[in-house]
């Protein structure tokens, strides 16, 4: 888990600045300028999108409680909406393209069923773990009474 916050919060910006030297570099000033531009023009497109996709995943939510239905894949689909915002607001190529690919239902329906598969092999692997060392009554009772009959 430590490297997986190590890879989001220190590798993600340093990549995105790397990219922001690269395009200035190899453009110029006129490949600088378009890049500022373009980080927030997708910062305020994907600010819009994940508002609007954010408000009808709310709706959606809402609809399927008062269906009395589970809404899993609403929330889920919230928390990747969420996601793609936070990726927006920070500055860069890469963290704005991972925003903008969020906010596609079809990648983020994708990316729902990954995490679906990962969870149901998690809960397999962890149900087998459990079943497999888990004492019945009676070695329970022989270990705390501990009976040597002679």
């Amino acid at each position: 888990m430590f490297w997986r916050l190590v890879l989001i919060f220190i590798l993600l910006p340093a990549l995105d600045l790397l990219g922001l030297l690269f395009c200035s570099n190899m453009f110029g000033v006129l490949g600088f300028i378009f890049m500022v531009i373009a980080i927030i023009g997708s910062g305020l497109l994907g600010a819009f999108l994940a508002r609007y996709q954010g408000l009808r995943c709310w709706i959606e939510f809402n609809r399927q409680l008062d269906r009395r239905e589970s809404p899993t894949t609403t929330v889920l689909h919230g928390i990747l909406i969420f996601l793609a915002a936070i990726f927006l607001i920070f500055p860069g190529l890469l963290t704005d393209f991972l925003g903008l690919m969020l906010l596609i239902p079809p990648i983020r329906s994708l990316l729902i069923s990954y995490i679906r598969l990962r969870f149901e092999a998690y809960r397999t692997q962890t149900n087998n773990r459990h079943q497999k060392h888990q004492p019945n009554q009676n070695d329970i009772i022989n270990d705390i009474i501990d009976v040597d009959v002679e």
